[in-house]
């Protein structure tokens, strides 16, 4: 692999699972001082005022700790290569927000990678355990498509469920996906570099400190 390449993780999640608490983890322990290009994008319906509709469609939100934070607005394919043009980054994290598709979102991302020197790294999945069941049966394909996509899961909220509410919402993400990583592990009790080895598929987290089923 080139050194230069990007890489490009995109982390989905409904509202409130834990993605932003994961990806502020990852920039704070692992990627601090890397350039990192944090996406925050709309997929579907975009909810965003007037003041967010830049020529460009980019928002520049904030820097911190070498990252950049973005928002992007209209057509996501040239914003992302417009990012991608300006910063040349390390990585970029992408976090659609909205009840989008995972699919849709690495369709979109490998359309921009056929162009350009990026590599779609990996998909996360952050899946509330206390919600999971109840989730499928009211989102159904829009919730199970990012379990499906998704090369690592990880449960949050898995220390304020019970051992078998736990164990059945690991069940029920199997039943849509077979093969991913599946951490439940409490976030808070994870070490960052780990967690992006795991994603990553270069290491697996050690067995005292995840659960993988």
């Amino acid at each position: 692999m080139v050194e230069t390449m990007t890489k490009i993780d995109v982390f989905s999640g409904f509202l409130g699972a834990g993605k932003t608490t994961l990806i502020k983890k990852l920039l704070k322990e692992v990627l601090d001082g890397s350039r990192t290009v944090l996406i925050e994008n709309e997929f579907g319906e975009i909810g965003i005022d007037g003041g967010f509709l830049k020529e460009a469609g980019i928002e520049i939100k904030e820097m911190n700790s070498g990252c950049i934070c973005c928002s992007l607005v209209g057509d996501f394919g040239a914003s992302l290569k417009e990012v991608i043009e300006t910063y040349g980054p390390d990585r970029i994290l992408i976090e659609p927000s909205g009840v989008g598709k995972l699919s849709d979102v690495l369709k979109a991302v490998e359309n921009v990678a056929a162009d350009l020197d990026v590599q779609v790294n990996s998909a996360v999945a952050v899946v509330d355990a206390s919600k999971a069941k109840m989730y499928i049966k009211n989102f159904g394909e829009f919730f199970i498509n990012q379990i499906e996509y998704a090369g690592t899961i990880l449960l949050s909220r898995t220390d304020k469920v019970s051992p078998e509410k736990l164990q059945e919402c690991v069940r029920l993400v199997r039943e849509h996906n077979a093969k991913a990583v599946i951490i439940t592990t409490p976030l808070a009790d994870l070490d960052g570099k780990a967690v992006l080895e795991t994603i990553e598929g270069a290491d697996t987290l050690d067995q005292d400190r995840k659960s993988v089923v």
